[in-house]
């Protein structure tokens, strides 16, 4: 069920969790140069499943708060990376068995290969989320629970913003009647990255029983499978958006280039939307994809025709490059892509926090069909 990441790997991911990503999690380049550099020729980091983690052990994740659009423009920091997993370490007293991506999606899954990559330590081949999504509560760990009461720790460039040695705080703490689990922690922490330029870092600790339960397994293996598949039609010559697909079980829904693009910043998000024109097959077609961070509805035409939390992802049209919000331009060749989401982001009470209602859209969740 293991298997390893070796620098050369690299690419392969940043690919396939940028596609994951929806149009969010922050840009890989970034992250991606850090961990090449912390991997080299010779480091290798071992990928496992929950179940090969020890049951007394704990798991750590350590996640970045904050736009994309100030993600492109700050690089990952390593310091903070290691005040926040010192803190939780020392509350943990050795216990640490494995670290985990919060989300697969975007940069967000190069930051437990990096802490691998240092420790020694294998990463859990899962994460919470099986794409990116903008708010903390917007998680499976947040949506059925995990065990309360252990450590976290919020750093930043400049040092520690929370101690795990100082204090202990509870995952539903400051929650609103009929409000998502979680959401007055991400109001509260959103509050905390604006007031610190508008990226902070958050390290998490998971127990193996909530694991069990809340993980979405396999997603490092799948960014890594959407990857090598765009990478291998493009030595062949081939379709690379056919290739997505086809590695995704997913659906292309237009081919066209951005004729439009509404951004604004507000509350510690990049909201939006972009209008796609149908070129060749797809002319006189058109789409609109609203965004938040992520993307989020996709209108074809009159038509919803597709909605979070399945997967709206946009690529260019010739590479396979995932398109992400703060890149978009007018004029860009792009193809329209869904893939669909983990079962455990669509049951009735998943759709409560993450469906089009959780985002402010009166509209039924409109899955790939």
């Amino acid at each position: 069920m293991s298997f390893e990441i070796r620098r050369a790997d690299l690419t392969a991911l940043a690919l396939g969790s940028g596609i994951l990503g929806t149009g969010g999690g922050g840009n890989t380049y970034y992250g991606r140069l850090v961990a090449s550099r912390i991997l080299g020729a010779d480091r290798v980091v071992r990928v496992i499943d929950v179940t090969e983690m020890a049951p007394d052990s704990f798991a750590v994740s350590s996640v970045a708060i904050g736009a994309p659009l100030v993600c492109l423009e700050k690089p990952p920091s390593l310091r903070a990376f290691q005040l926040g997993l010192d803190s939780v370490s020392a509350v943990l007293k050795g216990r640490v068995g494995a670290f985990m991506t919060a989300e697969i999606g975007g940069l967000q899954c190069m930051f437990p290969l990096i802490l691998a990559a240092q420790t020694g330590l294998p990463i859990l081949d899962g994460d919470g989320i099986g794409r990116a999504l903008p708010e903390i509560q917007m998680c499976t760990f947040m949506i059925y629970g995990t065990t309360p009461g252990l450590p976290m720790a919020l750093s930043a460039d400049h040092g520690l913003l929370l101690d795990a040695r100082e204090e202990r705080h509870h995952s539903g703490e400051g929650d609103a009647p009929n409000e998502p689990a979680g959401i007055g922690v991400e109001r509260r922490l959103r509050k905390i990255c604006s007031d610190n330029g508008g990226l902070i870092y958050m390290t998490t600790t998971f127990d193996h029983e909530s694991l069990m339960r809340t993980l979405i397994r396999g997603t490092i293996g799948f960014a890594l499978a959407l990857g090598r598949a765009v990478e291998s039609a493009r030595a062949a010559k081939r379709d690379p958006v056919a290739a997505v697909i086809k590695a995704g079980n997913g659906r292309r829904f237009m081919g066209g280039k951005v004729v439009d693009v509404e951004r604004r910043f507000r509350a510690g998000h990049d909201w939006g939307r972009v209008v796609i024109e149908g070129v060749e097959a797809d002319k006189g077609r058109t789409a609109e994809i609203a965004f938040k961070n992520e993307y989020l509805i996709l209108k074809i035409g009159e038509d919803v025709a597709l909605t979070v939390p399945d997967l709206i992802s946009l690529v260019e049209s010739e590479t396979g490059n995932p398109v992400t919000t703060e890149i978009l331009r007018i004029g860009l060749r792009v193809s329209v892509i869904g893939l669909p989401c983990s079962p455990l982001m669509k049951t009735e009470q998943a759709l409560k926090a993450v469906g089009p209602k959780a985002f402010g859209y009166e509209l039924p969740y409109v899955a790939l069909g």
